[in-house]
């Protein structure tokens, strides 16, 4: 029966210590210890945007995520941490949008099956991190880092030839001697309750197999379970766990070969976008009356199997499987996997898993014997066990390891001292990652930096100012686009954003000086009031800000220009309404866990924004002969619709003003209106001087030509 892990004192300081610092971790842990427990109660959990991915596609499935070839676009070859190899690197990826914007909102990047990431994959996704997120001084741009494995179980893949390339710059293939790991070290944090071996003396020899401290009288007392010869009943469930592939298939083979009676095939059902070196189980799966299977999901609902529970087939028919397991029969009916992606919701700015495809199948597949590779992570009491010829450190141990009790092991072939080979790299990677003092003084330290973290970004108004110098720029460089009132609006609200940034930076100095004396914010009433006074000051101007830009005056007719800026003013507008909704949650006490889970919460609106001009209501309050104008615009924006053509090319908003300033009536006249030149006086001329004189004969006014400037007509300066 598959055992209930229970949340004990490591297990919720590993928890705080993800969902409460920013502290970049390895989880870690002999098998049986509750890892995968871990994630997937983290992910239920989780108040930060969180992404998980894994090395390959089935860990990735099973860990109900996503491959980091996958999220990161990541070549196959190897990555060499060079300047030249990451400007390759960076040339070559391209991510659309929504994906750097995925990838800049994800706040924890955790990574199952750590032991098999190699140390350049690691680095390649530090290269992308730092680029896409803008945080060149930061490993991983930002983003806190959760490995989560067992280093002494199955190691990284790294080819003779790969490795010839790589060991110049890395000291071995493991995730802990990439240089981004080495730039910012991981906190271990180990699980140490073994909840799938309840002896003692065979919890001390897998320790012993695991480190590599195997002595005489140890290799004596594993061997005597070495029973070559050994032929199981068929009702005593035994599974083979083989090194190689072809030895796993071969013994299925020939076992089901040998039982009499009808086969049935059972057909997968794949829809969409589904690899199929991601398929969980045969996509057709073969299967006789008598055949040993393993299951390969867990049953969410009634809980009658899980993933590695052994059982016999009883029946079988065309809609039915029925599985007996120790005498409890059952009704095995289809599963479904899913292939997703992350993808960021434009509505409330949240990760999301979205379903690519999807894989339909009976969880079952034959089990008389299974690789050890694909045993990781499974529980078996009965187990026949053929690693003389594993070949590669740490397959010794996950097998050994999948069975909860030595009697419950047969060895087929006898285990030599070679075949234990733990890597010395790995007990050296992994004393280094270890912490020499207190997990729980640790935890407070890095609580107390994190909450920092939290108000300094709410208190400073980093976002906004970043986003408000990006507009003044953008509308500076296209300054002769827009009105004047526009410009003289974006320079105003610049001042105004600059003081009540510096505000805040002084406001962030007081929070610094007032956790000397409590860490915990939430036991620190000093701090608390001080961050209501700031919410209380913040917040009305902020709300008066986010008026402000919604109603802004800036004008342009120039499409092009309005694209870009319209853009920024987006993303403005976006950085002060989320920090309203920050500063509304400090009016209440302040709490780390609950501020997140406020965070994570955060609708984003659609806003509809624009500056340009057929976009927006014109402000006319500077332009004489208001109806003229308005006249004329609608003329103008008649033969741009007819015509297709920009606003500028025809008479934008400038020209138009100085039409209706000066009322000019004749062609000669039009010719000294900036933006008119032969050409176009000739094919508009007549429309807008009959416009001209029909309003000034209604309204029993003259043309005003004399007071034109003459450094406002090029056709004079001649």
């Amino acid at each position: 029966m598959q055992q209930p892990i229970e949340r004990n004192e490591i297990f919720e300081l590993a928890y705080r210590f993800v969902t409460e610092t920013s502290e970049s971790i390895f989880l870690t842990g002999k098998a049986g210890t509750g890892k995968t427990t871990f994630l997937k109660y983290l992910k239920d959990n989780c108040s930060k945007n969180i992404i998980v991915a894994a090395p390959t596609g089935v860990a990735a499935i099973n860990a109900g995520g996503v491959t980091l070839h996958s999220l990161f676009q990541l070549p196959f070859h190897p990555f060499l941490p060079t300047k030249m190899q990451k400007d390759e690197l960076l040339g070559k990826i391209r991510y659309n949008g929504q994906r750097q914007q995925l990838l800049r909102k994800m706040e924890l990047l955790v990574i199952d099956e750590i032991s098999m990431v190699r140390c350049d994959v690691i680095d390649a996704i530090d290269t992308i991190l730092r680029s896409v997120r803008r945080n060149y001084t930061a490993p991983f741009g930002g983003v806190q880092l959760l490995c989560i494995g067992d280093l002494h179980q199955l190691p990284p893949v790294a080819q003779n030839q790969e490795w010839n390339i790589l060991q110049e710059y890395y000291e071995s293939p493991f995730f802990f001697d990439s240089h981004a790991v080495k730039e910012q070290t991981p906190l271990l944090i180990e699980l140490n309750k073994i909840y799938r071996q309840k002896e003692d003396s065979f919890v001390n020899l897998l320790n012993k197999v695991r480190n590599n401290h195997m002595n005489e009288d140890d290799f004596e007392d594993l061997h005597l379970r070495y029973n070559p010869a050994f032929s199981p009943l068929a009702d005593e469930k035994y599974i083979t766990l083989a090194s190689h592939n072809k030895q796993a298939d071969l013994i299925n083979q020939q076992k089901i070969e040998g039982l009499f009676g009808r086969s049935f095939t059972y057909k997968a059902i794949i829809e969409n976008d589904f690899p199929e070196n991601m398929y969980p189980v045969e996509m057709e799966l073969l299967l006789k009356e008598g055949a040993q299977v393993m299951f390969l999901k867990n049953d969410a609902i009634m809980k009658r199997y899980f993933n590695g529970k052994i059982g016999v087939i009883k029946s079988l028919g065309n809609d039915e499987i029925i599985v007996d397991c120790d005498g409890e029969e059952i009704s095995v009916q289809q599963e479904t996997w899913e292939n997703s992606r992350y993808t960021l919701n434009r509505e409330d700015g949240k990760l999301e898993q979205e379903t690519l495809g999807s894989f339909t199948q009976h969880p079952l597949r034959l089990a008389w014997a299974i690789t050890i590779h694909k045993s990781q992570g499974l529980t078996f009491d009965k187990v026949m066990i053929d690693a003389g010829s594993a070949f590669s450190s740490g397959q010794v141990y996950v097998a050994l390891s999948r069975c909860t009790s030595l009697e419950g092991i047969v060895l087929l072939s006898k285990i030599s001292a070679t075949s234990i080979h733990s890597n010395e790299k790995v007990i050296r990677g992994q004393q280094n990652l270890t912490h020499k003092g207190s997990l729980a003084d640790r935890f407070t330290g890095a609580r107390q930096i994190f909450t920092q973290q939290l108000l300094e970004d709410i208190f400073s108004f980093h976002e906004i100012e970043s986003a408000m110098k990006l507009l003044a720029f953008h509308v500076k460089e296209n300054h002769d686009k827009f009105n004047n009132d526009g410009l003289d609006w974006v320079y105003n609200l610049m001042q105004q954003l600059t003081a009540d940034k510096d505000a805040g930076i002084k406001f962030i100095s007081h929070i610094y000086f007032l956790m000397k004396d409590e860490a915990i914010i939430e036991n620190n009433s000093a701090l608390q009031k001080r961050i209501n006074d700031a919410a209380n000051y913040f917040e009305p101007k902020y709300a008066t800000h986010q008026q402000n830009i919604q109603t802004h005056p800036l004008i342009t007719e120039h499409k092009e220009a309005a694209n870009l800026v319209n853009e920024y003013l987006l993303q403005l507008l976006t950085a002060v309404h989320s920090s309203n909704y920050y500063l509304q949650y400090c009016k209440q006490p302040f709490s780390v866990t609950t501020f997140l889970q406020h965070k994570l919460k955060f609708a984003q609106p659609r806003f509809n924004i624009t500056c340009y001009a057929s976009g927006k209501k014109q402000i006319t309050s500077d332009i004489p002969n208001v109806e003229l104008y308005d006249t004329l615009k609608r003329w103008r924006d008649m033969i741009c619709e007819e015509t297709k053509s920009p606003i500028y090319m025809i008479a934008n908003q400038a020209t138009l003003k100085e039409i209706s300033t000066y009322l000019p009536l004749t062609k000669k006249d039009l010719l000294l209106i900036n933006g008119f030149g032969k050409a176009k006086v000739d094919k508009y001329g007549e429309d807008i001087i009959d416009a001209v004189a029909s309003y000034c004969s209604r309204h029993d006014i003259d043309t005003n030509m004399s007071a034109i400037p003459v450094d406002e007509s090029p056709k004079k300066k001649k």
